[in-house]
């Protein structure tokens, strides 16, 4: 009897309905931003609590927003010891740099905050003296970590602001990951991660913005690409600005010159397995210009870049490398 009562439990679990797959979404603020993530996940689980816990542990590492992170008391002169997601962050920073010649720096904090894109908002009047002084201390060759330990030279501050999203793009889809979740969309101000499929069973697909802050919502994307297990960032002159006398200044940096590029690009997305390379090379791209950052990607076909820039008349003008399929 014992056994005929074991089998027909068996039969009854083996006949009951699958565990209905249901889109969550969550969304919330986190690194002066906001995040948008949709998944599809088994009854429904929602995991917005822990998600918002995996952004605060990356903001008390990375956030120079954060006067206790350990990115801000490192900029302060404390020596204290690194945490993981602090070095994998420095790491990949440190390779963008080498391949990028220099045109991604994350040791740009002094001038960023100088041109008040970062924690100092007080310039009126721009001193060339010390944009000189400050360009000085942007070298990120001369930073270096040991063991867990970093060594940062005196009055130089690091800024991570231009891969730490991408960065939490990559840490929250993990965890996703880890849960099971096989269909998802992660959004962090701007840059993404999706894998799998929607809710209608059809690919991601992601709209790129015209580089232009005062277009029509229904006139507002320059082109539509389909995500597939894979990462997109896009960086833009054309929302973050600071404007002195009139004149409008783009937040992208030169680190050869100290003052904002002089190029003709007004935005670049970039499509790769990690986000938080596709946000470096994103903002790398920016600095460089169009010709600089063409030959680098026809040097990394690992690559899928789409750039919109002006030509000399001020006509706006795409490059599509070569793999990315429209």
């Amino acid at each position: 009897m014992k056994y005929i009562i074991i089998l027909i439990n068996l039969l009854l679990f083996s006949c009951s309905e699958p565990t209905a797959r249901i889109l969550v979404q969550n969304t919330g603020e986190t690194q002066g931003t906001f995040y948008h993530i949709k998944y599809i996940s088994e009854g429904g689980k929602d995991y917005k609590q822990q998600v918002d816990s995996l952004l605060l542990e990356i903001d008390s590492s990375l956030s120079t927003y954060k006067t206790y992170s350990l990115i801000s008391r490192i900029n302060k002169g404390e020596k204290i010891r690194i945490d993981k997601m602090f070095s994998d962050v420095f790491y990949a920073a440190e390779k963008v740099y080498l391949e990028s010649e220099g045109f991604f720096d994350c040791s740009i904090a002094p001038l960023s905050n100088y041109w008040g894109f970062g924690f100092e908002d007080n310039l009126q009047e721009i001193d060339s003296n010390e944009v000189k002084r400050r360009l000085s201390l942007v070298d990120f060759s001369r930073i270096k970590i040991i063991k867990d330990s970093i060594l940062l030279p005196q009055h130089m501050q690091l800024d991570f602001n231009s891969i730490a999203q991408g960065y939490s793009v990559d840490v929250v889809a993990s965890f996703l990951e880890r849960k099971g979740i096989e269909n998802y969309l992660v959004e962090i101000g701007g840059e993404l991660k999706a894998k799998g499929v929607n809710a209608e069973n059809k690919i991601w697909l992601i709209g790129i913005d015209k580089p232009n802050s005062n277009m029509h919502e229904n006139q507002r994307y320059q082109i539509i690409l389909p995500l597939e297990n894979l990462s997109l960032a896009t960086s833009g002159n054309y929302r973050k600005y600071k404007e002195l006398d009139g004149i409008k200044y783009s937040h992208t940096l030169s680190t050869h010159t100290g003052y904002f590029a002089r190029n003709r690009m007004l935005s670049v997305t970039v499509i790769h397995p990690s986000c938080m390379l596709a946000d470096a090379y994103a903002t790398a791209f920016m600095a460089m210009g169009i010709k600089k950052a063409k030959d680098f990607v026809d040097l990394n076909p690992e690559l899928k870049v789409y750039i919109v820039y002006s030509d000399t008349k001020g006509n706006w003008k795409t490059f599509t490398s070569e793999n990315l399929d429209i």
